[in-house]
């Protein structure tokens, strides 16, 4: 009897989360919500850019995940979001000095982001 009991409270755990999950990849998640309100992000610029990379960002779900990155990547001296798009996960970075594609890496993924490409252009 304690087993079948157990069993149900995991099952309920298990679809709560579930659910949880479900609304926040539809974009209904706190994070994304009204209810949440988002700071305002300052744009960033840079003067003498030398050159700049396309980054593919997978995990992004809402402007909140944008956001996120957006400051992550402005926070690397010489770089710059010129454009984010957290549907498709394009990012344009803006840079005036070398840049390590495992620099990118590190800030992304410490964001709880995965950097699937960059490419310089």
């Amino acid at each position: 009897m304690v087993d079948l009991i157990i069993f149900l409270i995991v099952i309920l755990m298990m679809a709560l989360a579930l659910k949880g999950s479900i609304r926040h990849f539809r974009g209904q998640g706190s994070c994304c919500t009204a209810s949440s309100p988002m700071t305002s992000v300052e744009t960033k610029r840079l003067d003498d850019v030398t050159h700049r990379m396309r980054l593919v960002v997978a995990g992004m779900h809402c402007p909140h995940c944008e956001d996120r990155v957006r400051k992550a990547l402005d926070g690397i001296s010489g770089a710059a979001v010129e454009s984010i798009t957290w549907k498709d996960g394009h990012v344009v970075l803006a840079v005036n000095r070398d840049v390590s594609h495992d620099l990118l890496r590190r800030v992304v993924e410490g964001e709880g982001y995965h950097l699937e490409s960059v490419e310089d252009f």
